[in-house]
């Protein structure tokens, strides 16, 4: 059997039970489960309760039914998730936990364990911290799909990725602005996408361009394999030719030879043997078209040269046109491939800038509209914390603010609270000092440290070291610590005082003031201004 378990409310600390099938939520007296409150509607939701899932619905009710501060219409229960109706929060349980009364007697027992509303019998749930241990399943007998070593590997990764890379990745929007950090993370992916990209890019085209130069060499060879053909027959060698290949670019060395590879044309090579070029012996050996890449511009192709041969019956080879080819401009050198980086890397950082700015965006929209929506409920003491994003993490925030807000007596930011309320003084205390035409410091009084510093400071007396949330005992520089300490234990003694010192850094010399700024109730910080002395003085 499951119960309803009322975390706020008129109800609050009462567990009502759920029966099978449908059950209506509402103030009216014919409702399944009655909630006496004026901001209930008569009938404000209906609960599904099947045998494996949960199902909560919306009934057109005045003040919206919401799950995980989010709000719905229709929507299937998860574990853990909570339930508000206006200012009544509550979850759903299959076990009625111990020390709480049930609000109608005669109940049965229910079983042991609290099942997650989307999985079978028999699925173990999580427990979470402050549980008892009744409320927690026992493990499942059936066999796990994943074997302990994967189990155990996985468990280990995950551990290792939490505890030792992502402790330095989150340190990273400490030391500087989120968007900034949140910059530096694009930057490194369009850093990687331009180097991951351009390398097989370049060896696509690199081939490409090879391929179409084999091409035309091997096009060459052919042309002059196929107008010396007649003549080689005949026997008539005066008439073998090159003169087709001296009008193609990049063939630079061109030759007709006979079987023994003495060369035929041009003229002037006439008698010579092949030697010079590379290749050439072992394609004259396959008596068929071939062509290689010498090196990163150097193309031979060879073309045999062959007709039929009455004694032997067949085609027979009786010389070879040689063709060297030089891509010259058409090769992908160094200059071809900086273009390219340069290129993608454009491309890379129009995309990645466009990223950045929509992912900043995102961020930026759920905190604002809490701060705003929990300004406005601090201010009129009533409202309801809730978010539209698709986001777990932050649907619980918003819930559990909401149980704060709405605790009244319990503590948190009920009405009759907010006179203890200290508000975070951080961005005043950074305003305050940039504001100030000095170097200044603040310092928190509860914590003693460095709350916040200038540029001035950082730059003249700082040393352009980290002054954020130092301790002022850590501060190596003695005098400087002394006089801090001073001027703070002399402001807590007068609040309303300014307390003036004297101090000398690098061969300059400050005349130093303190005032302290009050809170609520007691001093909050202090404000530190170091003032240089003029030369006269």
């Amino acid at each position: 059997m499951w119960f309803v378990k009322f975390l706020s409310g008129p109800l609050s600390g009462q567990s009502l039970p759920l029966k099978s099938g449908l059950n209506v939520v509402g103030r009216a007296h014919h409702c399944d489960v009655v909630i006496p409150s004026a901001n209930i509607s008569k009938e404000h939701a209906q609960i599904d309760v099947y045998p494996d899932k949960i199902i909560i619905s919306d009934m057109n009710s005045r003040n919206g039914s919401f799950v995980n501060g989010l709000q719905i219409t229709r929507h299937k229960l998860r574990s853990g998730e909570r339930i508000s109706l206006f200012d009544v929060i509550f979850e759903i349980s299959e076990k009625l936990p111990p020390n709480q009364r049930i609000a109608q007697s005669s109940l049965p027992m229910a079983e042991s364990g609290n099942l997650a509303y989307n999985q079978l019998p028999g699925a173990l749930t999580e427990a979470t911290p402050g549980d008892s241990p009744e409320l927690v399943h026992e493990p499942s007998l059936s066999p796990s799909p994943t074997t302990p070593t994967e189990k155990n590997l996985a468990t280990y990764l995950q551990k290792y990725l939490d505890e030792v890379v992502m402790p330095g990745v989150y340190k990273i929007p400490e030391w500087m602005e989120f968007r900034l950090a949140l910059g530096l993370f694009v930057a490194i992916y369009v850093i990687g996408v331009t180097a991951l990209s351009t390398i097989p890019l370049v060896k696509i085209l690199k081939a490409s361009v090879e391929k179409e130069a084999q091409n035309r060499a091997q096009t060459i060879a052919r042309s002059l394999a196929r107008d010396n053909k007649n003549a080689i027959m005949q026997g008539q060698f005066s008439l073998v030719t090159t003169e087709y290949a001296n009008s193609e670019p990049g063939a630079n060395s061109y030759v007709i030879s006979n079987i023994n590879g003495d060369v035929l044309a041009p003229p002037q090579l006439a008698g010579q043997y092949l030697t010079d070029i590379d290749f050439v012996n072992e394609a004259r050996k396959l008596n068929s078209g071939s062509v290689k890449q010498i090196d990163a511009s150097t193309i031979v192709a060879v073309e045999p040269i062959q007709f039929y041969d009455s004694r032997t019956g067949s085609n027979s080879t009786a010389a070879h046109a040689v063709v060297k080819y030089n891509m010259g401009t058409l090769a992908v050198d160094d200059g071809r491939t900086l273009s390219l980086v340069v290129q993608v890397l454009f491309i890379a950082a129009l995309s990645g800038g466009l990223l950045y700015f929509f992912l900043y965006k995102v961020i930026l929209h759920p905190i604002n509209s809490l701060n705003d929506q929990i300004s406005t409920a601090l201010r009129d003491g009533s409202g309801h914390i809730s978010t539209s994003f698709q986001f777990p993490e932050l649907q619980k925030l918003a819930t559990n603010i909401n149980s704060a807000i709405h605790r009244g007596g319990g503590g948190g930011f009920a009405t009759e609270n907010l006179q203890d309320f200290e508000a975070d003084r951080s961005l005043e205390m950074l305003n305050i000092i940039k504001m100030v035409g000095f170097a200044a410091i603040t310092v928190n009084t509860n914590t003693n440290t460095i709350a916040a510093a200038n540029d001035h400071f950082i730059s003249q007396i700082g040393q352009n070291s980290n002054w954020n949330n130092l301790p002022v005992d850590n501060i190596l520089d003695q005098a400087l610590k002394l006089n801090i300490r001073s001027l703070v234990d002399r402001v807590q003694t007068s609040p309303s005082q300014i307390m003036a010192d004297q101090l000398e850094v690098s061969n300059c010399s400050y005349d130093i003031a303190a005032q302290g700024i009050m809170g609520s109730k007691n001093l909050a910080y202090v404000l530190i201004a170091f003032i240089p002395r003029t030369g006269g003085e």
